[in-house]
């Protein structure tokens, strides 16, 4: 067998292990079971909604999917090493033939295929909910939940990177302030631009440059009014979420490779 075969039966395996623990969770469970609520009660907002009821509904569905997804891959992803730390299985696993950075891998790959099947059972059901009151959500909504799957992957390759090195609190902030500035990265960068001061303009900028912009994957607003996405737009975004997933993944591997375990 091939070194990249046998590099790559490791990692899946690795990856199997971690999905099958991911989905033992029970926390995985309460936060799904809170977002299957919130679609269910997404029904009786069209009673008291204002304006266009039926966008209204459709946004907050959407909303919530996105929301529960950010969530499980900040909580679940800062604990793929700490977890093994903690129950001291990473003895094991670094006494074995196995390279460090094959078991990150593969620990990340199991979270993202977590938060496939996450994304994918709550996509299903929205499509159940909203098509039962409104008819069958259109082709955009389809695309939003693959645009929010790349964000997810950047998201998880944070966590995965600050789970290295810091402890489930600490990698959980870390994460989240990726997670909130990322989102408004643009407003950001206008803001510093508007400012007058030459420390908050250049700190704002390198924000920007830093931490990635998360905001282009939110196609929630398009899909709910319908508005056309421009493929263009579409291929850069997968582009930059593999580019910057790459690059933010190698910093992890580095990391645990010269982290000392003992």
């Amino acid at each position: 067998m091939s070194a990249l075969g046998l590099a790559s039966r490791r990692i899946f395996a690795v990856a199997s292990n971690t999905f099958r623990e991911a989905i033992r969770d029970k926390v995985l469970y309460s936060i799904i079971f809170f977002a299957v609520l919130l679609l269910l009660a997404s029904l009786g907002m069209r009673e008291v909604a204002l304006g266009d009821r039926d966008k209204v509904v459709r946004g907050v569905g959407l909303g919530g999917i996105s929301l529960v997804g950010g969530i499980i891959a900040i909580f679940l992803g800062v604990g793929l090493v700490w977890k093994e730390i903690e129950r001291k299985t990473i003895y094991t696993l670094a006494s074995k033939p196995l390279p460090r950075w094959q078991i990150l891998l593969g620990k990340y790959f199991g979270l993202w295929a977590t938060l496939a099947v996450e994304v994918g059972i709550l996509t299903l059901l929205y499509t159940v909910v909203i098509g039962y009151q409104q008819g069958l959500p259109g082709a955009g909504v389809y695309l939003a939940m693959g645009m929010l799957m790349l964000e997810l992957t950047l998201v998880t390759a944070f966590a995965t990177l600050f789970s290295t090195f810091a402890s489930p609190m600490s990698a959980s902030a870390y994460t989240l302030c990726v997670y909130v500035i990322g989102h408004f990265a643009d407003d950001l960068y206008t803001f510093g631009k508007a400012s007058e001061n030459p420390a908050f303009q250049s700190l704002t900028l390198t924000l920007y440059r830093i931490v990635p912009n998360l905001g282009m994957y939110n196609l929630r607003s398009e899909a709910v009014h319908g508005i056309a996405v421009p493929g263009s737009e579409v291929m850069w975004a997968v582009a930059y979420a593999v580019g910057y997933t790459a690059a933010v993944l190698g910093a992890a591997m580095l990391v645990f490779e010269r982290r000392d375990f003992k």
